[in-house]
């Protein structure tokens, strides 16, 4: 049987693959049947399916996840029936990643599935899906992974990739996490100003991701940006930081909406940690730099200790840490947060974390806040954690589950933790030292964010991440044959992907992004930053 099924998924021509697709192709049409909001269509070699009630949805499903739109799929390979039974959402995710299906909206794909969740996850429990389960141990799940995503297609998916890969879509300041909008998804309301690409070609809002879509798309580049540093305001000594601020923001929000929207966040944290003059600050995780720089460059006197692991995003943060004249006060270490030398203990008046929880790995939260304590100044520190989370309602169904997030987008080790488990944590692992100030959610902001990226990662594609890629995978990607143009494309759908799932988490609630403040017990000189 083994080999058979082996077989199967590598040869086109073989015997099984027609009647096998044929019966995952059935058993998901018929639980399809059961969609009642919203309408989706399906289009296949042969026949064109239709669920749900076009009559009945709706267009502005955006404004209301609740309400569902008619959305159209494209099945170009029966094989993406397998993958779907074999292995749900996933298997949808790797269908679309590997051009199996094509569709001209995700987002609203997403939210179809969504608002009827309760009737499609019998997808799980089909006794196909039932048995597909077991494939793995026959080998046809794995070969189904292994045969088209090889060892080629792989490295299109591994996390760490060039500096020059993220220039493409991130903002000048090359904040890679959730920005603060002041009007949330203005973006998506006639005649507001987006970033990066030019409103007369901006590509589709919903997902589109077709080569259509990005014809004549160009992005409009502050013509000022010099990617190896870091822009952000300068700042006069009669300035003060409010009034810099203020100003910057307004300047910022008519050149880049997203870069204004980054530096509005990244001056929340720095004000809920109440940072003063020459505060010593440690920050686990870098980034590019963006964060520590723009306390140093603000704030007199000001010290920083920065923590990455990765090599490349270490070489650019000290590279604009130097170009910003800030090189002895930015330190950047390659150093893992649990190897931090003893002459730091109780060192640091204040400790940030953007974003990077989500990579610690739920075996090693309380061991995370415990460092953080440790680090701490024992009578007057006081920090600031933002961190994507989960509802916890869904949490251990997720825990038992492998998404498109955990196998293709988080560091392996990672998790989404929830907002209980992140306090229970901190609790735990500082043994009641640090005490919450306060929580707050931003993650509503983050929809936005992954479309401002989304825009920008379609419009530069071809002129600024497509080389990027080759430089960075000589003799796969930089091959002239159709394999390498493959890898390409797989990786750019994998992308469209990740930005539209993400979109469609933050904006139905089903991720969160909370940032918590916590001090000492008895911390009188921490104020009150509950308005920041």
């Amino acid at each position: 049987m083994s080999a058979l099924l082996q077989t199967l998924v590598k040869t086109a021509s073989s015997p099984l693959k027609a009647p096998l697709c044929a019966l995952a192709e059935k058993a998901a049409t018929t639980l399809l049947k059961n969609i009642s909001t919203g309408a989706l269509i399906i289009y296949t070699a042969s026949r064109t399916y239709s669920f749900g009630d076009a009559s009945r949805a709706h267009d502005d499903s955006r404004h209301d996840p609740s309400k569902a739109p008619t959305v159209e799929l494209t099945v170009r390979d029966d094989m993406f029936w397998i993958r779907l039974c074999a292995m749900g959402d996933l298997g949808f995710a790797e269908g679309y990643m590997y051009g199996e299906i094509d569709c001209d909206d995700l987002v609203n794909v997403f939210l179809v599935f969504l608002a009827n969740r309760a009737q499609l996850s019998a997808i799980d429990s089909s006794l196909f899906s039932r048995i597909m389960a077991h494939m793995p141990q026959l080998g046809l799940t794995a070969h189904i992974v292994n045969t088209v995503a090889n060892a080629r297609k792989n490295i299109s998916a591994h996390y760490d990739i060039s500096n020059t890969m993220f220039m493409g879509f991130l903002s000048e300041d090359m904040t890679y996490s959730c920005a603060i909008f002041p009007d949330l998804d203005g973006d998506l309301r006639p005649h507001v100003r987006t970033s990066a690409v030019s409103e007369a070609s901006t590509p589709s809002l919903s997902g589109a991701s077709t080569p259509s879509t990005l014809a004549g798309s160009e992005p409009v580049v502050n013509k000022g940006i010099a990617y190896d540093t870091v822009q952000l305001p300068s700042l006069s000594p009669s300035t003060t930081r409010r009034e810099l601020s203020d100003a910057d923001l307004q300047r910022k929000e008519l050149e880049d909406p997203l870069a204004a929207a980054q530096y509005r966040k990244l001056r929340h944290i720095i004000r809920k940690a109440d940072i003063r003059t020459g505060h010593r600050v440690l920050e686990i995780g870098s980034g590019w730099g963006a964060l520590a720089i723009l306390i140093t460059s603000t704030i007199p006197g000001t010290t920083v200790d920065t923590l990455t692991l990765s090599t490349q995003q270490a070489a650019l943060a000290r590279a604009r840490a130097e170009a910003a004249g800030l090189a002895d006060r930015v330190r950047v270490h390659l150093l893992d947060y649990r190897d931090m030398p003893r002459e730091w203990e109780g060192a640091f008046d204040r400790v940030v974390s953007v974003e990077m929880v989500e990579a610690v790995g739920r075996e090693y939260m309380e061991t995370y806040w415990a460092k953080i304590d440790w680090a701490l100044n024992k009578e007057t520190g006081a920090g600031v954690v933002q961190g994507i989370t989960i509802p916890e309602a869904r949490f251990e169904q997720y825990m038992r589950e492998v998404d498109f997030i955990r196998k293709w987008v988080l560091f392996p080790g990672g998790f989404l933790p929830t907002l209980t488990f992140l306090v229970e944590t901190l609790t735990k692992g500082s043994r009641g030292r640090l005490v919450i100030d306060a929580v707050s959610n931003i993650g509503p902001h983050y929809a936005r964010t992954l479309r401002e990226w989304r825009r920008r990662f379609e419009a530069r594609f071809e002129d600024t991440i497509v080389p990027a890629l080759k430089a960075e995978y000589p003799g796969v990607m930089d091959a002239d044959d159709d394999k390498a143009r493959e890898e390409i494309e797989v990786f750019r759908r994998k992308w469209i992907y990740y930005y539209c799932y993400c979109e469609v988490g933050f904006t139905t609630r089903r991720l969160g992004d909370h940032i918590i403040t916590f001090s000492r017990e008895g911390n009188v000189e921490y104020g009150c930053q509950v308005y920041e």
